[in-house]
């Protein structure tokens, strides 16, 4: 009799989907045959992963054959992986979990028959007493205790994986029913199942029933374990392991043995094993040690220092955890390791009343060899361990430039680890900072998700520099990292940089500049090949053959619809350091790291209590300046000299910050003058192709400096003006307008476009417009000169 259409039926019961089940044995074919939904389970058990099975599929990397779950638990992955075709190796210490997994997971065929089951659920007159002699009045209802003894007698009478059944039904039936929540934590009315014998038996039953349908062969030898893993893991050969350790959290810490004592107890009916009598849910006594926050990291480095010799690895975890998610990346990048951590939102079942505890960010861990540690690997090897390559040189010059918002968060200890990494000098501060984040930016730019999980290493070895200056003696770092995150709020890029402070001047003015809150916004900048339109999803490869939308609309709305320009073939181009806000005003820097011995020792010291943020240290500053303004007739004699040295060095920063800000100016104005001159020489050289004479070279250089000195709309009516004049004398010139216009956009596709950059966005437009499109502009700005009326235009 087939119960289960399909595998991922079958994963609707586990031990982590503890659940108050009531399917008669006979619904269960009529169910699987009508393809129905199965029962609303109600899970309870600590740290469930029966909600989370498909996305830590989704994450697995492709072609591995084989997986260690380390930490089984229920075996509610090791299952999930058996049902998928692979080898699976399932380890657990605790003894249910141990025949958990006999039973689903290395079990291919074995199954309790009606008359086993019967014999299973029967009296018996030999059974002991110990549960009802321990455990009277908690965790059950009356006559339950009773009945469980001569269950668990009964467990003996049968053999092999028949046992492993037994008593992984046996438990799971303990720790689910009427009331209660799963663990064995509370000896109060509240932490007891209400169930009275026949419905104890009743669910034991069709519990029987649905662990014999779960059981299948996938053709593999599959295997379970129960050991140290530490003592397992260097023995194992496998294509991946994953780990879902326990952990410590803010909240609290957990012992699974603890949690579960009653039904770890039962699976050996208690033999070997010392009650504390005088506790109220009667403990038995253990040496297993619990995870806290004191011993968490040395727990993880050990383990995952044990599989150095696995080729991938999965790494569940949670918000909230000891060590923390900068931590675990340490840990994981010192064992040789990239990684790249994914985030989705969860809700363990802690308790039958949900706290903060209970609602969490689960994350996960996608950890692969780092390149150094694999050089020695064949492409085929690479291939089939699914090791991501660093992504190819484009394949096309990029034809546009743009600037995206940045996030900036300063702090030496926490260094990521990338391919073709550059540390640079030791003792060159570095920070963190997160590049941009999918969606749109408030230039109009949209980046979506395979664009930035699929690009984000051409950041990396790109230059951090001043105010996006194009002068070499500007720049003053370099982005060292890069990594792809997902979180509830979308996807985003993180990245390392470094400021060199040892070769720079600028850089180090720039790392006091960031320390003192002077310099406090970033912005980044980007190439990319192709841009499409929100509204008509026209697809550009120039800013001249922009649709109207994107030309007049970018960035604000069209009857009510958001314009934006989706990018395609994104190359990140660098970073740039401002002193004022660009195209995002919370793109601020955050912390800043040390740079001196003295500062790094106390920044170790405060890793413990958290980072503090620029504002948390800016309020600590005001309250200093309080008491020292309340102190200050008591001044001595040596104060004076103190203030005036920070008086002088405030004076020099000053100083410095002005002769930044004027070179600023001075390239701007540089840069807005040469674009002016080639605006106007464009013009002069297409008049004299029209005929235009000027005689000597020097009248040539007078127009020249004439038109270069017009605004932009004196120059539009005068470029109008020329053009009309050329279009009365000349009318066939027109087709020749229309070849040479093909060719400049075509010409100009092939070159980067530059916008912007964030600092002061829509200063220059420069888009490069067709033929008919400058006539207008120029007949509209004569018009407007003359008659002084503003016109609306209309999209048809």
């Amino acid at each position: 009799m087939k119960l289960f259409a399909t595998d991922l039926e079958r994963l609707d019961f586990l031990l982590e989907a503890d659940a108050a089940m009531y399917v008669e044995p006979d619904e269960l074919e009529a169910e699987a045959a009508a393809e129905e939904k199965r029962p609303k389970y109600i899970t309870n058990y600590i740290g469930s992963k029966q909600k989370l099975i498909d996305w830590i599929w989704k994450n697995t990397p492709d072609g591995v054959n084989s997986a260690l779950d380390a930490f089984s638990g229920s075996a509610v992955v090791s299952y999930m992986y058996k049902t998928k075709g692979l080898k699976v190796l399932s380890n657990d210490r605790l003894r249910y979990c141990h025949h958990a997994a006999k039973a689903l997971v290395e079990n291919s065929s074995t199954r309790l028959s009606d008359d086993d089951i019967e014999a299973f659920l029967s009296d018996n007159p030999k059974a002991g007493t110990f549960v009802r002699d321990n455990f009277k009045g908690i965790f059950f209802a009356k006559g339950v205790h009773a009945l469980i003894d001569t269950l668990r007698a009964n467990c003996d009478k049968l053999s092999g994986y028949k046992r492993d059944i037994a008593l992984f039904a046996l438990g799971k039936t303990c720790m689910s029913g009427k009331g209660g929540f799963g663990h064995f934590s509370s000896s109060t009315s509240y932490g007891k199942r209400q169930d009275n014998p026949e419905e104890f038996k009743k669910r034991l039953r069709n519990n029987l029933v649905r662990i014999n349908a779960l059981i299948f062969d996938n053709g593999k030898e599959n295997k379970a374990y129960r050991g140290d893993i530490n003592d397992l893991l260097p023995k194992v050969k496998a294509d991946l392991v994953y780990f879902d350790p326990p952990y410590a959290t803010e909240f609290s810490t957990t012992n699974y043995e603890r949690s579960y004592h009653f039904v770890e107890g039962l699976m050996t009916y208690w033999d070997g094993l010392t009650l504390k009598t005088d506790t109220k849910v009667k403990y038995y006594e253990t040496d297993h040690k619990t995870v806290t926050k004191s011993n968490a990291n040395e727990f993880f480095e050990t383990f995952l220092g044990n599989a150095k010799h696995i080729q991938n690895w999965l790494i569940s975890y949670r918000d909230h955890a000891y060590p923390n998610e900068r931590d675990m990346k340490k840990i994981i990048a010192a064992l040789g390791r990239q990684s790249k951590m994914k985030s989705k939102d969860h809700q363990y079942h802690i308790s039958s009343k949900h706290s903060d505890a209970s609602h969490a960010k689960e994350r996960l861990f996608i950890c692969k060899r780092a390149r150094a540690a694999q050089a020695n690997n064949t492409l085929e090897e690479h291939k089939n361990n699914d090791i991501e390559n660093i992504t190819a040189p484009l394949a096309a010059a990029a034809n546009f430039h743009t600037s995206i918002p940045v996030e900036i968060r300063l702090g030496s200890e926490n260094i990521m680890s990338a391919e073709a990494m550059d540390v640079g000098a030791t003792g060159d501060p570095q920070f963190n900072f997160i590049l941009c984040r999918t969606g749109t930016n408030k230039n109009g730019d949209h980046f979506t998700v395979e664009e930035l999980s699929g690009r984000h290493t051409t950041a990396v070895n790109k230059k951090i520099d001043l105010q996006h200056s194009q002068d070499f003696s500007d720049i003053v770092g370099g982005i060292i990292a890069s990594d792809y995150l997902e979180d509830s709020s979308g996807g985003r890029v993180e990245c390392s940089g470094e400021l060199y402070t040892k070769d720079s001047q600028h850089a180090r003015l720039a790392y006091k500049l960031m320390k003192r809150g002077i310099i406090a916004q970033v912005s980044m900048e980007c190439d990319y090949e192709e841009g499409e339109c929100s509204i008509c999803h026209k697809r550009v490869k120039s800013k001249a053959d922009y649709c109207v939308h994107l030309r007049k609309f970018k960035g604000r709305e069209v009857s009510g619809r958001p314009v934006f320009e989706i990018l395609h073939g994104v190359t990140f181009t660098g970073l740039g350091l401002l002193d004022r806000k660009g195209a995002d005003e919370n793109a601020r820097i955050l912390q800043v790291a040390s740079i001196n011995k003295i500062e790094s020792e106390q920044q170790a010291e405060s890793n413990t209590k958290g980072d503090e943020t620029m504002d948390e240290k800016k309020k600590k500053n005001d309250e200093a300046s309080v008491e020292a303004a309340k102190k200050k007739p008591e001044q001595k004699d040596g104060d004076p000299l103190r203030q005036s040295d920070l008086e002088k060095e405030n004076h020099e920063l000053k100083a410095q910050v002005a002769e930044l800000q004027k070179r600023i100016q001075e390239l701007e104005a540089e840069q807005k003058a040469a674009a002016s001159k080639a605006r106007a020489r464009k013009l002069l050289t297409r008049l004299e192709k029209q005929g235009v004479s000027f005689g000597a070279d020097e009248d040539r250089e007078s127009e020249l400096k004439r038109l270069a000195g017009l605004s932009d709309e004196a120059f539009a009516a005068t470029e109008a003006a020329f053009d009309r004049m050329a279009k009365g004398s000349k009318p066939e010139s027109a087709e020749q307008d229309k070849a040479s216009g093909k060719q400049t956009s075509k010409a100009s596709a092939k070159q980067p476009m530059r916008s912007d950059a964030g600092v002061r966005p829509r200063d220059v437009d420069d888009k490069k417009s067709s033929l008919e499109e400058k006539l207008k502009d120029g007949f509209m700005a004569a018009y407007r000169n003359r008659v002084g009326d503003e016109t609306n235009e209309t999209i048809n």
